[in-house]
């Protein structure tokens, strides 16, 4: 009797055995396809997202006003919590991407971008949260048009219905002092002020300039860089007008700016003293004409 219960238990291992190392090669197989789902999503991914992006719609804006101040509102056109930048740096991911954002071009924000398969071929899982209903998801992917890749950010709600789009153009390939805003703000510069110019002062006196996209200029006085006033959510009033600081180590000068056909018009600004705001227009003090 004891020889059977024996010979019934060294059966019921081996058969435990064999169950054990079935289930090790079906997770180990499992394992393996799912690494190679993710390598190869990274190859056919990491090429058309990495870089710095912007909000293409604001952009468009501001070609079509030359003005950030009158392009504002493309920032926050649909609430306070929209993505306007996105700056996809792959040179660690893993399983993952962690994105530096920008919230309204005023804030910081990051989210991570999963190599996981999304609604459609072109698309990948995020953790993006809507924070309006939380049921609600987004998914980054891309989409070509007359050979330009953007980049869109799908908005989908708990039945999984797509409810929203936001397009995104490359701009450049990274970032200068890891600067969320360098992108919106290169876009900016090169819409309304890169380029070569003579300016032209109150004396009539003729000097040739040259603006750079990323924000450095050389020839207007001892000036070595400038920046365009884009952020209106931290200003106590708005001001009126759209402004230009000038700066170098030691000192900045500040002044409004209107963009006429290929002329630049820079003008002092009169301050209001109590909330110490730039407010309205004063003197020109210089012409910057495009050259051709």
């Amino acid at each position: 009797m004891r020889k059977i219960v024996f010979i019934i238990f060294a059966v019921f291992i081996l058969i435990s055995c064999s169950n054990n190392e079935t289930t090790l090669e079906n997770d180990s197989s499992q394992m393996d396809n799912n690494t190679s789902q993710m390598e190869s999503l990274k190859q056919h991914f990491i090429p058309k997202i990495k870089g710095v992006w912007v909000l293409t719609d604001y952009i468009n804006e501001i070609e079509k006003t030359k003005s950030p101040l009158k392009s504002r509102h493309k920032l926050y056109e649909n609430n306070f919590n929209t993505i306007t930048t996105m700056v996809i740096d792959v040179a660690n991911q893993s399983d993952s991407i962690e994105v530096g954002a920008g919230m309204n071009n005023h804030e910081g924000y990051d989210f991570v971008i999963y190599f996981q398969a999304g609604k459609d071929e072109n698309r990948l899982k995020t953790n993006i949260i809507d924070y309006d209903e939380e049921s609600n998801f987004y998914e980054i992917g891309y989409e070509i048009k007359n050979n330009i890749t953007y980049l869109f950010l799908y908005h989908y709600d708990k039945t999984n219905k797509l409810i929203g789009k936001t397009q995104f153009s490359k701009v450049v390939e990274e970032t200068q002092d890891n600067d969320l805003g360098f992108g919106l703000q290169y876009m900016v510069n090169k819409k309304l002020l890169s380029g070569n110019f003579t300016l032209i002062d109150s004396t009539d006196r003729k000097t040739k300039i040259k603006f750079n996209a990323d924000g450095t200029l050389t020839g207007f006085l001892n000036f070595k860089t400038y920046y365009v006033l884009t952020d209106y959510l931290g200003a106590a009033v708005i001001p009126d007008i759209d402004m230009v600081n000038f700066r170098n180590k030691e000192n900045w000068e500040l002044y409004a700016f209107r963009v006429v056909k290929d002329t630049i018009l820079l003008y002092s600004v009169i301050y209001d003293e109590e909330i110490e705001e730039a407010m309205t227009f004063d003197k020109l003090i210089y012409k910057l004409v495009r050259m051709k």
